[in-house]
C-alpha cells in the first residue's frame, strides 16, 4: 500500500473563498432580486390604488357635474387641472380614441396628439376593469400610469339633466380663459348630455401619471441596505464555514477509514472467489462466505493443504497459482472431490516484512462438469451425423424391400395368407420410413425460408392434407380467422408442416369423431399473432404435458416420437413459441405465438 505524505494547507486557501463565494453569491443575489421583486410589487400595487381611486373620483365629480349641473369642456378641464394638483400626480388628460388629448393637467397639452397612446390589445374595453404601465416621460424620469375607457355616464343613471344656467359664476378672467379650451376642444362633453345610457357617446380615455420618485428612493436604499447585509453574510457565512470545514476535518478522515474500511469488507464479503487470510501462525484471521460455501465450515481437512502451498514462498515472497484437488474426506460439505484454482501469496507491511498469508481460490468443479457435457454433447453430435448417415443409407434397400413385398402381394393376390404377409410388410417398411424420414429431418440443421405467407391460404392448404381422414372420420371442422392483415412474413412449408403435424396428432386423438377448431387472431403485443389447434379427443394427462415435445418421447404404439420435437424445433427457428393446455378426456389445444 503506497503511504502519501501529508500535504500543509494556509488556513484560508483561495480555493476555498472561492468555493465559498460561488455558493453565497447566487444566494445572495436570490435574496436580493426577491426583495427588490416584492418591493417594486408592493409599490406598484400602492400606485394603482392610488390610481383607481383618483380615477373614480373625479369621473364621480365628472358625472355630478354633467348631469347636475349642465358642465361642458371647460368645466371638466378646470377640474381636472385642480385634481392634479395634489402631491404624487404629474398629469391627468382624457383623449380621444385616435391620442388627441381633449382635456389635460397642463392646458397647453389640449388639441396636441398622445403619441404614446397604448396599443389596442393593451386597453380593457370594460368600463370597470383599470389598465396600468410604466412609461419614461421626454426627461426619461419613469411615470407609473393608469388608463381606462372614460366613464362619466353610468347605463342605468336616470337623474334628470339641470339647465346650464343653474352652473355657478366665476369671474370673467377665468371664464375667458376656459372659453378658449372649449372652443378647441369643441365641447366634446355633448355626447354624453345627449345620451346618458352611455350607448352613444363617443369613447374616451382618461389617463392618470403618477411619481415614482418615492419608489425609486426606496429601492435605491433597500438595494444599499441589502447589499450590507449581503457583505456581512458573505463575511460571516464565509468565518462559519471555514470553521465548520476545520471541525469536520477529523471526522471527515475517520469517516473516509471507515467508509473504505466498510467497502472493502463488503466486496470481500460478496466477492465470488473465496478468501482466507492467516498469520504467521498459520492461524485465519479473516474468511469470507464464498470460502465457507466452497470448503465448508470445518477447515480442519482442508487448510493444511492450502498451507503446504506457502511452504516455499514463505522466505522468498513469491505467488503460487496453481490448480488442487480436494477429495471428498476433506470437504465435509461435498460428498465429491472439489477442484480448485488457487493463488497464495504473502501479506506484507510498510517495510516489506511478511505479517501472515493470503488465499484467493475458485471453484472449478462446475466448469469441468460443463466442460464435460459440452464434450458429451460433440460426442452424441457426432453420433447423430453419424446415425442420419445410416439413415440414409437404410432408405435405399428399404425401396427394395417394399417393391418386392408389393410385388409378391399382387402376385399371390388369390392366396390371403400371403397377400396379407405381403401387406404387412408394406406397412412396416413405410413405417420404418416414416422414422428415417423424421430422424433425417430432426438431426440435419434446420433451413428457414422466410417470405410473404397469406394466412387463410396456409391453412386451408394444410386441411386439405387431411381431409380425407377427416371425412373418413366423420371429424367436425371450425377455421376462425380474425386478423387486421392477413398476411405475415414468415416460411410458409415450414409452417404446413408444423400444423400438418398438429393435425395429424388432432384426428389421430379422435377416435369416433369429433370437432378441429383452427384460431388465428392478432396478440395484443404488436408484431404477433396466435394461431389455437383445438381438438376434443382423449387428450393428454398431467404427467406427460411436460415431456411431449422431448425426441422420442410418446404415447402411441406406432409412434415415433419426433414430430412435436420437430415442431418445436421449426416454431423455435421462426423465433415464435409453442404450449399445449389439455385435460385427460377432455381434448387438447396447442397454442402457437408466431412474429409477424
Amino acid at each position: 500500500m503506497e503511504i502519501m505524505k501529508k500535504k500543509s494547507f494556509s488556513l484560508i486557501s483561495p480555493l476555498l473563498l472561492a468555493g465559498i463565494l460561488l455558493i453565497l453569491l447566487p444566494i445572495f443575489t436570490f435574496m436580493t432580486l426577491d426583495r427588490l421583486k416584492k418591493q417594486k410589487e408592493f409599490f406598484s400595487e400602492r400606485l394603482l390604488e392610488k390610481g383607481i381611486s383618483l380615477i373614480r373620483t373625479f369621473e364621480a365629480g365628472t358625472r355630478t357635474g354633467l348631469f347636475t349641473m349642465g358642465w361642458g369642456a371647460v368645466r371638466i378641464q378646470a377640474m381636472l387641472y385642480e385634481t392634479s394638483l395634489q402631491p404624487g400626480i404629474i398629469y391627468m388628460m382624457i383623449t380621444s380614441k385616435e391620442g388627441r388629448i381633449l382635456a389635460h393637467s397642463d392646458t397647453s397639452m389640449v388639441g396636441k396628439v398622445f403619441n404614446d397612446m397604448p396599443e389596442s390589445v393593451d386597453i380593457n374595453e370594460d368600463i370597470s376593469l383599470f389598465s396600468h404601465r410604466e412609461r419614461l416621460e421626454k426627461d426619461q424620469d419613469p411615470v407609473f400610469e393608469v388608463f381606462k375607457p372614460f366613464a362619466p355616464v353610468r347605463s342605468k343613471f336616470k337623474g334628470r339633466r339641470m339647465h346650464r344656467q343653474m352652473m355657478p359664476r366665476h369671474d370673467d378672467k377665468q371664464d375667458l380663459n376656459l372659453n378658449r379650451f372649449d372652443r378647441q376642444g369643441n365641447d366634446w362633453c355633448q355626447s354624453y348630455l345627449q345620451s346618458e345610457d352611455g350607448k352613444k357617446a363617443a369613447r374616451h380615455y382618461i389617463f392618470a401619471g403618477l411619481s415614482m420618485e418615492r419608489a425609486k428612493i426606496a429601492r435605491s436604499r433597500l438595494l444599499k441596505a441589502t447589499i450590507w447585509r449581503g457583505v456581512l453574510f458573505f463575511v460571516l457565512g464565509c468565518v462559519g464555514i471555514i470553521a465548520l470545514f476545520s471541525f469536520q476535518a477529523y471526522r471527515s478522515a475517520r469517516a473516509s477509514l471507515t467508509q473504505v474500511k466498510a467497502f472493502s469488507d463488503n466486496v470481500i464479503e460478496n466477492m465470488p472467489s473465496g478468501l482466507i487470510s492467516t498469520n504467521l501462525e498459520h492461524e485465519i484471521t479473516s474468511i469470507n462466505k464464498t470460502a465457507k460455501d466452497i470448503l465448508g465450515s470445518d477447515l480442519t481437512h482442508a487448510l493444511p493443504q492450502l498451507i503446504e502451498l506457502i511452504n516455499n514462498p514463505k522466505n522468498t515472497g513469491e505467488v503460487i497459482s496453481r490448480e488442487i484437488t480436494l477429495d471428498a474426506v476433506q470437504s465435509k460439505t461435498r460428498d465429491r472431490a472439489i477442484d480448485l484454482d488457487i493463488t497464495a501469496s504473502p501479506i506484507q507491511d510498510s517495510e516489506n516484512q511478511v505479517t501472515g498469508f493470503l488465499f484467493l481460490f475458485k471453484d472449478l468443479t462446475q466448469i469441468k462438469e460443463l466442460k464435460k457435457q459440452v464434450e458429451t454433447n460433440r460426442r452424441l453430435a457426432a453420433i447423430g451425423k453419424l446415425a442420419a448417415g445410416v439413415a440414409h443409407e437404410i432408405r435405399n434397400p428399404l425401396s427394395s424391400i417394399k417393391g418386392f413385398a408389393t410385388y409378391f402381394g399382387k402376385r399371390y393376390d388369390k392366396n390371403s395368407s400371403d397377400k396379407q404377409t405381403a401387406q404387412i410388410m408394406v406397412k412396416e417398411v413405410e413405417r420404418i420410413n416414416r422414422s428415417i424420414t423424421q430422424l433425417l429431418e430432426f438431426a440435419k440443421p434446420m433451413n428457414i425460408e422466410k417470405g410473404p405467407v397469406d394466412i387463410n391460404d396456409l391453412i386451408n392448404h394444410s386441411l386439405k392434407l387431411v381431409q380425407h381422414d377427416i371425412l373418413q372420420k366423420k371429424i367436425q371442422t371450425k377455421i376462425d380467422i380474425n386478423l387486421k392483415t392477413p398476411t405475415v412474413y414468415t416460411d410458409g412449408d415450414r409452417m404446413n408442416q408444423v400444423l400438418l403435424n398438429l393435425y395429424i396428432n388432432a384426428v389421430q386423438a379422435m377416435e369416433d369423431g369429433g370437432k378441429l377448431e383452427i384460431t388465428v387472431q392478432d396478440k395484443s403485443q404488436e408484431g404477433l399473432i396466435e394461431i389455437r389447434i383445438k381438438d376434443s379427443g382423449e387428450g393428454i394427462d398431467k404427467d406427460s404435458l411436460d415431456l411431449i415435445f422431448d425426441p422420442y418421447f410418446t404415447t402411441r404404439p406406432t409412434g415415433t416420437g419426433l414430430g412435436l420435437s420437430i415442431v418445436h424445433t421449426i416454431i423455435e427457428n421462426l423465433q415464435g413459441s409453442i404450449c399445449v393446455k389439455s385435460t385427460k378426456g377432455k381434448g387438447a389445444c396447442f397454442i402457437i405465438n408466431l412474429p409477424v
